[in-house]
């Protein structure tokens, strides 16, 4: 009976540690999202035909919009 005991309790600590590993590798960095939003802003702003000054306001925006994800974060 203790032997069967011991066997179930280690394989439910198995299968609980396996799934845990298993949605650990799929945690996603919500900074990254902010990030990559950044980039396509960026490539967005230096891409359009706004000319120099609209461009230049287009990129502080960007910067801007970063820095307003990245604080919500924290």
């Amino acid at each position: 009976m203790k032997k069967a005991v011991a066997v179930t309790l280690t394989a439910i600590f198995i299968v609980s540690a396996l799934s845990l590993l298993s949605l650990s590798g799929q945690a996603v960095n919500p900074a990254d999202s902010c990030w990559d939003n950044w980039e396509r802003c960026r490539t967005r702003a230096l891409e359009s035909d706004y000319g120099p000054v609209r461009t230049t306001l287009a990129l502080t925006l960007c910067d801007i919009a970063l820095g307003n994800c990245l604080l919500k974060i924290v």
